[in-house]
């Protein structure tokens, strides 16, 4: 990694120290949830599917993915629950950019219990096939969390440490700041932060995957933990079924706020 790095600095075509790999099969990209407090897609590299990194002679080319999921039920009780994400990225090797979004909604009895907006940018480049630095630029709004408003830009550094056709394990780490406004009376909170994220792919079978996402953003005032666990199963080349359990915790909440949150769903993704 330490050579990589000097390399770009020096000037060095990041191609010439590429590692070549053989290319992995064709596979459904996957949604991706995009917050504030992960690094966009990749940390937010939320759901279910392995994301293959860019290859240095691969041709420019763009990738999208649209996820929906939906439940209801009536009779005792009534409840709806929305939650849908889209992804966006552009890939000319060295650099590859990502615009993500993502909603959540759901009511009970005619009341409204969750809300939850996000979106962000990330820019990577890439000094290897494997060892890229990023930014991210974030924004999530949670009033069910206490969360008027949160913003966040973060920088850092990527490397896979695993890469094959059947599993990818990358490991970020990066540093930035963090501007907090609360809905109650709670002082507004602007505070450097570290990053950490851990994201891990197992291909089970042709059609198969299995993720393990884990982020953490840490300030003085909150740290912010997300972990996401989903499967998901292609049924064509395009369309996959996907099964994934979302844990959202804040180390600091008001009084009367639970400090963690989880989302299980079934969702419907789209690649195009």
């Amino acid at each position: 990694m330490l050579a990589a790095l000097l390399a770009g600095l020096l000037g060095i075509p990041a191609a010439g120290l590429a590692q070549e790999a053989p290319p992995p099969p064709p596979q459904v990209s996957g949604g991706e949830s995009v917050g504030a407090d992960v690094s966009g897609n990749e940390s937010a590299k939320k759901l279910f599917t392995l994301r293959d990194l860019p290859r240095p002679d691969a041709p420019p080319a763009w990738a999208g993915e649209a996820q929906l999921g939906y439940a209801a039920s009536s009779g005792n009780s009534d409840s709806n629950n929305v939650n849908a994400n889209l992804l966006i990225s552009y890939t000319a090797f060295p650099w590859r950019h990502f615009l993500g979004a993502e909603a959540r909604f759901a009511d009970s009895e005619g009341e409204t219990t969750t809300e939850r907006y996000a979106a962000g940018y990330k820019p990577e480049y890439f000094f290897t096939r494997r060892t890229f630095a990023f930014g991210f630029l974030g924004y999530d709004r949670d009033p069910f969390s206490n969360i008027e408003s949160r913003y966040s830009a973060t920088i850092g550094l990527g490397h896979a440490l695993i890469d094959t056709e059947r599993q990818t394990l990358t490991l970020q780490l990066g540093g930035g700041y963090r501007m907090t406004r609360f809905t109650d009376d709670t002082p507004d909170s602007d505070e450097p932060v570290a990053r950490g994220a851990f994201n891990y792919g197992l291909r089970l079978t042709d059609n198969t995957s299995f993720r393990q996402d884990l982020s953490v953003m840490a300030g003085s005032d909150n740290t912010f933990t997300e972990s996401i666990t989903s499967l998901q199963v292609s049924m064509t080349d395009n369309l996959a079924l996907s099964l994934s359990y979302t844990v959202l915790n804040n180390s600091f909440t008001p009084p009367g706020i639970d400090s963690t949150d989880t989302f299980t769903s079934v969702n419907l993704v789209a690649g195009f």
